[in-house]
């Protein structure tokens, strides 16, 4: 009976067992994710909106925008069956996540060793920050998956003899994808070049047009959509990595942490950036890293957290095979114990991540749209707001949103008269970018009143200006 049982173990292939381990891991992540309108990210709400509004041909605000990232290609498919769906789509972005964990794998079996794969795809995978990203319908993961299937997709572009084959298009969508989302983009665009032109030395006619082609694209790209506008610049760093280790649901960043990841960060660079010459990937994640520093958010640390996972881990076992004797504890001891410790830091910080979701716990912006929806609730539907976040507030309250508008420092009374019909403004005065808003509002303080100042967030009440201007008539 045991043999029995033990040659059908032996029968099972390891890839199905990993497959099965997946289907487990989705039922962890589906319970992690949350279940109403909020923890969206602003750039995902955004595609969201657009892509339900083609679906159900309605005119909707969110169009006056611009064009939104391209994870509204990715998500087009929910318009189908799913519109309007919130759940859908996260659960799409999971898949695509446990897609990209598979890929993850396979690239690093084959570039860093069984040992550095099994370990840094398992830890990527329960990652606090990989799940929030995945359940917010972030960029984070995205990156990194547009930088694998840049991996895989440049291989069949070497091998083919001409300067323009079927993957040259799919590198040109895939970096564009990349770079419609976040700055990071512009260094996975410039580690590909690098690498595609430089390293392997291709024939002329394919240098020149894959500059001319991501070229092209980029400035396309970066054009229509002016740039980044849901992002914030030259920020702090120290609060995104430390959602390397928690996740992206506290409330108050640990400066400990955010050090602690940044060393491993460093140690990790150290040990890898040498390898970016013989490996696309690799390379691609230090571009992304180094080029996303100037807007060190969640999605900027998933690539952080990619790059320290399976770079630090592998070169922390060749340090454990060099110094190291005989025997296991001391060939591989030092691993061990890292990946002992990170998973169970990581699996504490996933429990509080559902412990927040499952007791509707709202942090920073999200406190702030629920508490606009709170005092909107009774008012007309027709009650328009200008908010820093209008594809998230619209998601959440149900209601049309604009975004802010540009500032007029030579005539406050200019500035409320763009704002006729919206009777509210929101955005978060501490963020980089709002110093002239904050000007602009302090001296309108006599006419604008504020309804709710909370930790992420200002809610601003706009005069009706109608009622100034009927006042006004009768004086």
């Amino acid at each position: 009976m045991i043999s029995r049982f033990s040659e059908w173990v032996h029968a099972i292939a390891p890839r199905h067992i990993a497959l099965a381990g997946l289907c487990g891991l989705s039922v962890v992540y589906l319970a992690c994710f949350r279940y109403d309108l909020y923890g969206v990210e602003e750039g995902a709400a955004r595609a969201l909106l657009l892509n339900w509004s083609l679906g159900t041909h309605m005119l909707n605000p969110v169009a006056i925008m611009g064009f939104p990232d391209m994870r509204a290609l990715l998500l087009a498919p929910l318009n189908f069956h799913w519109i309007g769906d919130l759940t859908a789509a996260r659960t799409l972005a999971m898949f695509l996540t446990l897609a990209t964990g598979l890929m993850l794998y396979s690239w690093a079996e084959k570039q860093l060793g069984d040992e550095t794969a099994l370990f840094a795809s398992g830890l990527w995978l329960i990652a606090p920050l990989t799940i929030s990203q995945a359940g917010s319908i972030g960029a984070g993961n995205f990156l990194v998956l547009a930088g694998i299937l840049c991996y895989w997709s440049s291989g069949y572009y070497r091998a083919s003899k001409h300067a323009t084959p079927g993957n040259y298009f799919v590198l040109l969508l895939l970096i564009a994808l990349a770079a419609s989302m976040h700055p990071a983009g512009l260094g996975m665009a410039a580690a590909l070049l690098w690498h595609e032109t430089l390293i392997q030395r291709p024939a002329r006619r394919k240098r020149v047009a894959l500059y001319i082609g991501l070229g092209l694209m980029l400035f396309l790209i970066l054009a229509s959509r002016a740039g980044w506008p849901t992002l914030s610049f030259f920020v702090n760093p120290l609060p995104a990595l430390t959602t390397v280790l928690t996740g992206g649901s506290v409330a108050d960043p640990s400066l400990g942490a955010g050090l602690l990841a940044l060393g491993l960060l460093l140690i990790a660079l150290l040990s890898g950036i040498r390898r970016s010459r013989d490996d696309l990937f690799s390379a691609m994640l230090l571009g992304g890293v180094m080029a996303g520093l100037v807007s060190a958010n969640e999605a900027w640390a998933e690539l952080a957290l990619t790059y320290i996972l399976f770079e630090g881990l592998r070169g922390l076992i060749q340090l454990n095979n060099r110094f190291g004797g005989n025997g296991l504890l001391r060939r591989r001891g030092m691993a061990i114990f890292l990946v002992m410790l990170l998973s169970t830091g990581f699996m504490i910080a996933d429990k509080q991540y559902f412990l927040s979701n499952r007791t509707n716990q709202l942090h920073g912006v999200d406190n702030v749209i629920a508490r606009l929806g709170e005092i909107t609730a009774a008012m007309d539907e027709q009650t328009m707001v200008a908010t820093q976040w209008p594809g998230r507030t619209m998601l959440a309250t149900r209601r049309g949103a604009l975004p802010l508008p540009p500032l007029r420092k030579d005539n406050p009374d200019a500035f409320l008269h763009q704002m006729r019909g919206v009777s509210f403004l929101v955005y978060d005065p501490n963020s980089s970018g709002m110093k002239g808003m904050n000007r602009q509002v302090a001296e309108l303080s006599n006419r604008i009143r504020t309804e709710a100042m909370l930790p992420g967030g200002i809610i601003l009440r706009l005069p009706d200006q109608r009622v100034e201007n009927q006042g006004a008539g009768k004086r």
